[in-house]
């Protein structure tokens, strides 16, 4: 088995994966023959053990404290990989700036018996069940260690993924994000051979979720900035035969919202007017127009007056790819990308964040949206820029009208034709805007007077409030953040309120209503719209 191929005149990367039935593949990015560096499949641990320690704490719901730096000269060295004297870094950002001292196993009181416990009961890891092995020179089975990543728990995985976003966009692989995009996550490593010759590379997962070993000559961000081209195109082609992630966000779509549908039957010709759809379906719209469909994800029926209507949830890159599908196409890459960006935008500017999941209808009035699965181009077109949005005024878009702040389909083409990136793309149609991940966006500016309103009328709210069925008050009054553009709403996972601020009646009633959803987030109540709202209605009139 042939791993990492270098000699001191031919440079030869490699990237490893497993596959469904948990074999272990190869791909050399040079096709010359030359000797194996690891002939017995092992490679040394390197920064690896701080990935493997990280989801270690996750999973056992550790609580450590963040680490101080203290710029004792004894430490100095190291602490220039976490922070700056006097101040501290938390778990995510020592991952991402992989910073050894925060995941010291003595500094977090690990339990050497609590440690092999865990992986032994995960019947993985051996070569460093014994805590005095976690270091950089132990030598690891290259299958375990992917082994390790693809079993690892979904929360530990959407964790790690997130921390380590900023190590593709800022960190050591920035040179390699052109190529990979933002939906390939991993932890770099940097270590030598026996002949001390450099060598380094990542392991982490692919933007569908699957696991990947990379290594190269060099450090690791000379390896990924040398083979980012070549292993993109290995992740995107595991990717397109085998996408396991699962998505955090999710998205409710109201599917042909301008058009009540008069009739849905199967491919048999049997007429359905309720339950979900899974498969193929004809379509019929009371203008006598049809169309067919086709969805492995299920669709919603709902009957009203109008007549049928069509209703989807979908992970937001599954979104974002329906949208691309039905809005423009992927023959120019990078066009794509752009559009993904702006779609994903436009969503968290025009959508509703109800219940847990952003809302949106299928509409010439906001974006369209495919009725059918995405297409594998279209979904690794969105995962490409995984996160990402563009923070700025209102943004729009036109199959070939450009003007301010509106991207032209047709110029998005022209421009990727001509070598643009997506970046390139999306500043030339949104200058005012700038690229940043949806944590970033969602980062809290505290409306402290906000706060203190609603603090004040919450006590006056609590007799009217406590004689409804389902209310639960806060344990902690919710942070009230400045949302510069979209719709208002309350996130339920972090407990904020995202509003314009301001002291108008209006602003009230918002505050009112967001605040009642969170209240009853557990019972019915707290997502019947109608109830709400007149609940925020009483609750201000009683202010008055």
């Amino acid at each position: 088995m042939s791993l990492l191929l270098i000699s001191s005149c031919t440079y030869a990367g490699e990237v490893a994966w497993l596959d469904e039935k948990q074999n272990l593949h190869t791909h050399s990015f040079d096709k010359t023959a030359l000797h194996s560096d690891f002939k017995d499949g092992k490679i040394p641990l390197g920064s690896l053990w701080k990935l493997f320690t990280y989801l270690y704490l996750v999973d056992t719901e550790a609580r450590e404290e963040p680490y101080v730096c203290s710029g004792d000269l004894h430490v100095q060295k190291e602490e220039q990989y976490c922070c700056t004297e006097g101040s501290s870094i938390d778990r995510d950002r020592a991952l991402s700036r992989s910073c050894g001292l925060y995941f010291d196993p003595k500094r977090l009181n690990i339990d050497p018996k609590m440690w092999e416990s865990y992986w032994e009961n995960k019947k993985q890891l051996t070569s460093i069940r014994d805590l005095e092995s976690l270091k950089p020179e132990t030598k690891i089975d290259l299958k375990e260690l992917l082994s390790v990543l693809q079993s690892a728990s979904h929360q530990g995985r959407l964790q790690a993924r997130k921390a380590m976003l900023e190590t593709s966009l800022s960190g050591y692989g920035r040179y390699a994000t052109d190529d990979l995009g933002s939906g390939v996550r991993y932890k770099t490593y940097s270590w030598h051979k026996e002949d001390n010759s450099a060598f380094g590379g990542a392991a982490g997962w692919s933007a569908g979720g699957n696991p990947f070993w990379f290594g190269g000559a060099g450090n690791s961000q000379l390896a990924l900035k040398t083979d980012a081209k070549e292993l993109g195109k290995v992740l995107t082609a595991i990717d397109k035969t085998h996408s396991p992630l699962l998505e955090e966000e999710c998205v409710d779509v109201d599917f042909f919202a301008q058009y009540p549908l008069k009739s849905i039957r199967t491919k048999e010709g049997t007429s359905v007017d309720s339950g979900m759809l899974v498969g193929g379906f004809s379509l019929e719209f009371f203008n006598g127009n049809r169309i067919a469909i086709n969805t492995k994800e299920p669709l919603g029926i709902d009957k009203t007056d109008e007549g049928l209507r069509l209703k989807g949830r979908f992970g937001l890159n599954h979104y974002v790819a329906r949208v691309i599908d039905r809005e423009a196409d992927t023959t120019y890459p990078s066009a794509a990308y752009a559009l993904g960006v702006a779609a994903r935008t436009y969503l968290f500017q025009n959508g509703h964040f109800e219940k847990g999941c952003w809302h949106i209808t299928d509409s010439t009035r906001t974006q369209r949206v495919s009725p059918n699965s995405p297409s594998a181009e279209a979904l690794q077109a969105s995962r490409f820029t995984d996160e990402l949005v563009l923070k700025g005024p209102p943004i729009y878009y036109h199959a070939d009208d450009a003007g301010l702040n509106r991207l032209s389909w047709e110029e998005a083409q022209e421009q990727a034709q001509r070598g643009w990136s997506y970046q390139q793309i999306l500043s030339h149609a949104y200058p005012e805007s700038e690229i940043q991940t949806i944590d970033q966006r969602s980062a809290c500016t505290r409306l402290f007077e906000s706060e203190k309103w609603l603090k004040n009328s919450i006590v006056k709210w609590n007799r009217t409030l406590s004689r409804e069925d389902g209310y639960e008050p806060l344990e902690v009054l919710p942070n009230i953040c400045f949302l510069p553009n979209g719709h208002p709403y309350s996130d339920q996972k972090s407990l904020r309120i995202y509003t314009r601020g301001g002291n108008t009646l209006n602003d009230k009633m918002t505050l009112a209503h967001e605040y009642i959803h969170l209240a009853f987030r557990f019972h019915p109540n707290g997502s019947d719209e109608a109830y709400v709202e007149h609940l925020a209605q009483t609750l201000i009139g009683e202010n008055q």
